[in-house]
């Protein structure tokens, strides 16, 4: 049988992987998940406690501090590294050129995280919490988070879906774990003592992730441009580029005020923590069976349910629960929140894999993580401007609708772009079910 020109040149294979070197990338980056991603999930707490009187008292930040609630938001938002995402549209093109380098480049990354939480032990005011827990912690969540997430997938080609669902499930079960660990820290033993110890189980466990780190696989065409401004013309990845933005605006919102919104509706501080630890052990198994299906049913049509679910959740149940102080919805909400949030993070990068193409998935993919990271970094302050300023001990569900209306807006608006990037797709490359 022979093959045409055209079927040759359109092959792009990759070196030979191994199952040594899927174990070994798996547990680097479900390592890197359960500790950057963890805490990120569970910033809440960070964020309730640093609104309350007791941050004062203890002399991290000062009196005036406890109500700039936008400004204690971008300890999270630049902590959660998307101040680095911001500028892949430069660097992300070039990572297949890293080889060995990539676990210096980790190193370097642990040594930031390391720091930012030593050097934020030792804070006055908000302004070095956020240029230490935010700040220098971010540039290191950034390095670490995405060098590493991209590369997982190109190790498993048949299963992408479910190895970033068991990476991202790492990250659930840190989340659920860091929330417990940091609520029982932060009030038994104060924010200071937290924030070292923070420093030294980083340092621990990232380094193990940096030494397991693997580069890029090498395939026979790689890309090394930087795509142009241009390509936004295309509706297809103007599209995407909506959804990847509108996301990052809302991932966070409710684990970066779930701890607050669960009190002003009559919860304790201990059950607030909760709830947000339920958030994010719901989504243990619920990303591992989702990157499963994922793989099953098509990346695509996978994002396209999830998004339904939390718009659908946040219109119904957040809003509902915010109306009437109804603590029974918001339990709902926070249900169908760790069920669908971690879709997209777990389904997106193979999704655009499948969208772009082994030769053009770094140059683009890097575009939208651009995209993406400016949503990381400015969408925490934004949401909480929505929320009325004042202390936490004050607020009450009616304080937070502006910021949940923001909410059902943004992934209103993500729905429609994904259903016109599924147009797109088809009548591009013709219908199938499975995409």
């Amino acid at each position: 049988m022979s093959i045409s020109s055209t079927e040759i040149k359109s092959e792009n294979n990759g070196d030979l992987v191994t199952r040594t070197q899927q174990c070994r990338i798996l547990a680097s980056t479900c390592l890197m998940a359960f500790t950057i991603i963890g805490l990120n999930q569970s910033f809440g707490v960070f964020q309730a406690h640093y609104g309350r009187q007791a941050s004062a008292l203890e002399g991290v930040l000062l009196q005036g501090d406890l109500s700039k609630r936008p400004l204690i938001s971008a300890v999270g938002s630049l902590g959660n590294g998307g101040l680095v995402a911001a500028f892949a549209l430069f660097y992300y093109p070039h990572l297949p050129r890293l080889g060995g380098h990539v676990k210096y480049l980790c190193g370097l990354g642990t040594a930031f995280i390391t720091i930012g939480f030593a050097a934020a032990a030792g804070s006055h005011n908000l302004a070095t919490l956020v240029a230490c827990q935010g700040f220098l912690v971010g540039i290191g969540a950034g390095i670490l988070n995405y060098v590493l997430a991209p590369i997982l997938p190109e190790y498993f080609l048949q299963r992408s879906g479910l190895a970033q669902g068991a990476m991202f499930a790492c990250g659930g079960l840190g989340g659920m774990v860091w929330v417990f660990v940091l609520t029982a820290l932060l009030e038994g033993i104060g924010i200071r003592w937290t924030l070292g110890l923070l420093s030294i189980l980083s340092f621990a466990i990232l380094s193990i992730s940096s030494a397991l780190a693997l580069p890029p696989r090498k395939f026979e065409r790689r890309s090394t441009e930087i795509v142009s401004w241009k390509v936004f013309r295309d509706p297809l990845f103007a599209s995407l580029a909506i959804v990847n933005l509108t996301m990052a605006l809302t991932l966070a919102i409710p684990t970066a005020f779930g701890s607050e919104f669960a009190q002003s509706i009559g919860a304790s501080i201990t059950h607030g923590s909760y709830l947000l630890a339920i958030n994010s052990g719901i989504g243990i198994p619920g990303r591992i069976c989702t990157g499963w299906l994922s793989d099953k049913i098509g990346h695509l049509n996978m994002l396209i349910v999830a998004t339904a679910v939390y718009a659908i959740a946040t219109w119904a149940l957040f809003l509902s629960s915010a109306i009437t102080s109804d603590l029974g919805p918001y339990v709902g909400m926070t249900v169908c929140y760790g069920l669908s949030s971690g879709v997209f993070n777990t389904v997106m990068n193979s999704a655009q894999k499948m969208l772009f193409g082994a030769e053009m998935y770094y140059p683009k993919s890097g575009a939208t993580i651009t995209v993406r990271g400016i949503g990381f970094v400015i969408g925490t302050p934004i949401a909480g401007g929505f929320v009325s300023r004042i202390a936490g001990e004050d607020l009450v569900g009616r304080d937070f609708l502006k910021l949940i209306v923001y909410t059902g807006a943004l992934l209103t608006l993500s729905l429609l772009c994904l259903l016109n990037v599924r147009r797109l797709d088809a009548q591009g490359n013709g219908w199938k079910l499975v995409r």
